[in-house]
Order: C-alpha cells, then structure tokens, then sequence
C-alpha cells in the first residue's frame, strides 16, 4: 500500500484540480491548507497567496462563509447555503452554493473543515429566466385584452374628431373657430399617440414562431448601425466595430432580430447625447452550449453592445427588460422586453451589465446555424 501512496497523491491533486466546485480545506487554526484552482477563479485569489493564509482573513469581506465556517467548527455538524453570494476580488458578487464540513482524525477529534464553493450563476440565471418568461406571458395575456378593448373606442373617437375637423369651414374660421381647430389637432395627435403605444403592446403579444433562416449576423448588425449612424454623427459618437470575421451564420427571424439590436444600439446612443463611444463585438461565446426544444445542445456566439454613457442604477438592473419599466421621461418600456420575448424564441438569452457613471454592455447570445 505504501507504494501507492505517491499515486493516490497525484490523483487526489488531479481530482481537485479538475473538479468545478471551489474546495478550501483548512487546518484547525484556521490556515489554508488546500486552495483548488476553482476557488481561484471564484474569489479571484491565488493559491500561493492563500495557502497557510488565515481562511476567516481570506474571506473577511465576505460574511456568510465565515460565519458557516465558524457553525461547522463551533457545533462539529455540516452546514449549507444555496442562496449565499461570494464578494469576489475585481468583480460583481458572485452567487453561490456553500457547504461546510468538518474534518476529524480516527479519534474523532476536529482536524479543520473543508469549504465547498459552487457557482449557482447558471441556476439563478435559469430561475430568473423562468420567473420572468412566465411574468411576460401573463402580463402579455392581460395587455393584449386591455389593447383591443382601448383600440375599438379609440377608433371612434379619432374618427369623430376628423369629422369636427372637417365641419370647421373656411367660413367659420373666426378665433373661435381657430381655436377649436387647435384643440381638434391635440385630440388626433394624442389618439395617434396612444394607438403607437396599443400598436406597441400588440407586438409584444403577437410573438408566435417566427420564420426562420440562416443569417450572417454581421449583416444584421451593419444595417443596424448604418439606421443609427446620422443620430450618433450629430451627437459625436465614435461607432466602433470589432467583428470575428470567422463566425458561422445564425438560425434566425431576420427582421425580429433587426428589431432586437436597433432598441439596443438606439439606447446607447440616445444616452450620450454629448458624445462617447458605442462598441459592438462579436465573439464564440464563452458559455459554449445552449439546449433547445429539440434536446440537442447548440453552440453559441455572443454580440455585446457597450456604451459609454452614464449606466443604469443597480437597483434598476432587475426590472430593465420588464415590460413598461422606463427611466426615459417619453416611451412607454417595450422596447427591451420585446427584445427579450425575440431573443427567447431564438433560443438565446440577453444579460447586462453597468456601472453608474461607467457605462453599460448588452450581451445578446445566440446559437449558432447547423
């Protein structure tokens, strides 16, 4: 047995090394004994700094782990959080699973406690996904019943200020009769107003297996620009293309996904409106695979959007592809959220990421043609 020692070693260390859930292990005073190479993309430290380190000094910022810690070695029992978040070196909070466990020698005296960190980031995504997916449909449900029942009346009341219009003739164009005009005018302009907004809240709703071909996404993202391009010269915006040219085609609506990325790149230039600089990329994604309907695992590629203008607040983050959320003082918010009901019918997803007075990027992923 002795002269497989050296082995079980080696494959211990290939086991921690390969194995996608952070593991800490430290002794009974606390001090690092073993730091993975998944602890070190998580928290962003690395093993020669961590090792024979303080584990409660390592984690110092971060509350939850080091008060696990401390019930696993204060009650000697396993503890876990599935809802716990890890502040991370050089980054946003990451969302983890934690599990603490106690480790004792043959007489069952404590020896330290091992640390299991997992990245719940795919599943939070999946529940987020979900819980909002089934929030559209529902309000999708009740805007298209309250949009026809606007509609019908509105039909009539436009139709009936167009004949007091036309009454007001030439003759009876006194100041009163001018002034009557005036307000005719207010009513057509604000039904065709409100009519955009029903006609806005019908397309959210109208969504339903769009016919689909393969498309070059740089195409798409050109004509895109090119709809933009006179705004952002006028408000001195530096576009700035950075496309992989050796991307493969997508599976797609064409025109659904002209829609998707026109509200996105109108935004950011909408938001410097004295100047900056809007950045598209185009890139195989780093979160490789998708499923789709068919069981089949597909491959991504991602498009991010990045402006330089002044961010969305954190606390908007969560609400910004809800369906009539607006921080615009005109607009009525459907845009985004159709972007998001488009980009799930492609089986894809959009994720964003801002900083108050830093700037935002909209990452679109979408699979890849076949």
């Amino acid at each position: 047995m002795k002269t497989r020692a050296p082995q079980i070693q080696d494959l211990t260390v290939d086991i921690l090394t390969g194995i996608v859930d952070g593991v800490i292990v430290a002794d009974a005073d606390g001090r690092v004994l073993i730091w993975n190479r998944a602890a070190e993309e998580m928290t962003g430290i690395t093993t020669a700094d961590a090792l024979e380190k303080s584990v409660r000094d390592l984690f110092s910022g971060n509350d939850a782990v080091v008060s696990q810690i401390d019930k696993t070695c204060s009650s000697g029992r396993s503890y876990s959080d599935y809802e716990a978040e890890l502040a991370v070196k050089h980054g946003l909070p990451l969302p983890v699973g934690l599990v603490t466990t106690l480790m004792t020698d043959n007489d069952g005296r404590p020896r330290g406690v091992i640390l299991t960190i997992r990245d719940q980031s795919g599943v939070r995504d999946l529940k987020e996904r979900m819980r909002r997916s089934d929030r559209l449909a529902a309000l999708g449900l009740i805007a298209a019943g309250i949009a026809h029942e606007i509609k019908n009346p509105l039909v009539g009341i436009r139709g009936a200020a167009q004949l007091m219009q036309s009454e007001v003739n030439e003759g009876d164009r006194a100041e009163d009769g001018k002034n009557l005009l005036e307000y005719i005018g207010v009513i057509l302009k604000e039904a065709d107003r409100l009519n955009s907004v029903l006609e806005g809240i019908l397309d959210f709703t109208r969504l339903k297996s769009p016919e689909k071909g393969r498309h070059n996404i740089h195409s798409i993202l050109d004509r895109v620009l090119l709809l933009n391009e006179e705004q952002a010269l006028q408000s001195e915006i530096v576009l700035s293309r950075q496309y992989d040219p050796s991307l493969p085609d997508i599976t797609g609506n064409q025109d659904h996904l002209v829609q998707v990325f026109l509200n996105i790149v109108k935004n950011a230039v909408e938001v410097m409106p004295g100047g900056g600089r809007l950045t598209v990329i185009t890139r195989m994604s780093d979160l490789f695979t998708s499923v789709q309907a068919d069981g089949r695992k597909h491959h991504l590629m991602v498009v991010k959007v990045s402006d330089t203008g002044p961010g969305i607040a954190q606390e908007h983050l969560a609400d910004i592809f809800a369906p009539f959320f607006t921080t615009k003082d005109s607009g009525v918010g459907l845009g985004l959220a159709l972007s998001y009901q488009i980009i799930q019918e492609h089986q894809g997803t959009i994720r964003v990421e801002s900083k108050a007075g830093e700037g935002t990027t909209f990452s679109v992923y979408l699979p890849l043609a076949e």
